[in-house]
């Protein structure tokens, strides 16, 4: 088990955000017989999937809605997994904005070595 300040260090997050994520209903720690928070092994992959997943650049919102259905039990697992494919898909499209990024970087650059090179003859 750990405290507030032991479970924020482990998963790299501040105390204040920890709480946040609390207020928001992402994480639900367990309280002890003198009413402060402990965290447990099922916490902390549950909120590293949490930070993940917000790393990915889903919206708090998304995430909060999937808490939710997690909550509800396997029965929303379609629903979850069609968050996620959503998600997926705005990825994908930023990907493609980006590759299509590098790829005139790339081909301008490729010009400048090539023209770099026939300077040198």
């Amino acid at each position: 088990m750990y405290t507030i300040s032991e479970f924020a260090e482990k998963i790299g997050i501040s105390v204040y955000t920890l709480r946040y994520y609390e207020k928001e209903g992402l994480i639900e720690p367990v309280r002890n017989e003198y009413n402060y928070r402990v965290y447990g092994e099922e916490d902390l992959d549950w909120a590293n999937f949490v930070i993940k997943l917000k790393n990915t650049g889903i919206s708090l919102k998304e995430i909060k809605k999937y808490t939710q259905l997690r909550k509800i039990g396997d029965t929303t697992i379609p629903e979850r997994k069609q968050l996620l494919l959503n998600h997926r898909i705005q990825i994908m499209a930023e990907y493609e904005k980006v590759k299509s990024h590098l790829e005139l970087l790339d081909n301008k650059i490729s010009l400048y070595e090539q023209m770099e090179a026939a300077l040198k003859k």
